[in-house]
């Protein structure tokens, strides 16, 4: 692992940082207008990207950081159709403005942050299957990325009685608040396409895989 991959990691995750962080997305609108905003915000998180993807580049052969156990790999084949769900869920399903959410449905009734939720489950389940120092890097930042996404829409939500009244009645641990009889189990807001979407998305995945990454993630089988 190398200097370089650790700065590139910290100049991406400021890239998703920065301009959402409550007040700054508004203002750079009112001084840039929308077009400007989005084009500064795509060109930044595009540089963001490419500066990483290189640094990860050069820093192959990394050392071992830890050994992974023997059940590590299995563990990702079977949670990652979990995050697909979760995923695919969220991009199909309207949330609202955290300061003024939607009535929790489908599968916000479940957790809060679907979508964050999901990107840190991919993020966690393969550190734990890696080890090796360019990896860890590139997982811990999507898992820095999901969690920082779930404490400022937290904090957001705070801000107005809608946003409160939208905490009180959901939960981020996945089925907490039906447990807590806040929310109720409503599969069919959820919908067979979303499901059928997520494991189709996870099949697509570990068919490609080999060919993007280099790593069959059946190799185990």
């Amino acid at each position: 692992m190398t200097a370089d991959l650790s700065l590139a990691a910290l100049v991406l995750f400021a890239s998703h940082a920065l301009p959402s962080w409550p007040g700054v997305r508004p203002a750079l609108i009112a001084r840039m207008g929308r077009g400007g905003f989005v084009a500064l915000h795509s060109l930044g998180s595009t540089l963001a990207l490419l500066l990483f993807i290189w640094a990860y580049r050069e820093a192959a052969g990394s050392a071992l950081l830890f050994t992974p156990a023997g059940w590590a790999a299995p563990l990702v084949v079977a949670l990652m159709p979990l995050a697909f769900l979760l995923i695919v869920a969220r991009v199909t399903s309207k949330a609202g403005h955290p300061e003024a959410p939607n009535t929790p449905a489908g599968i916000f009734r479940i957790t809060r942050y679907p979508g964050s939720l999901g990107l840190l489950l991919w993020a966690l389940l393969h550190v734990q299957a890696t080890g090796d120092g360019r990896r860890v890097v590139l997982f811990g930042t999507m898992a820095a990325i999901a969690l920082f996404a779930m404490v400022k829409n937290d904090w957001v939500l705070r801000r107005s009685e809608a946003g409160r009244a939208y905490r009180t009645e959901t939960s981020v641990l996945p089925f907490a608040a039906i447990l807590a009889g806040r929310q109720r189990l409503a599969l069919t807001e959820i919908g067979w396409g979303r499901l059928l979407g997520g494991l189709a998305a996870y099949a697509g995945m570990i068919a490609v895989h080999p060919l993007l990454f280099g790593i069959d993630p059946l190799y185990w089988l």
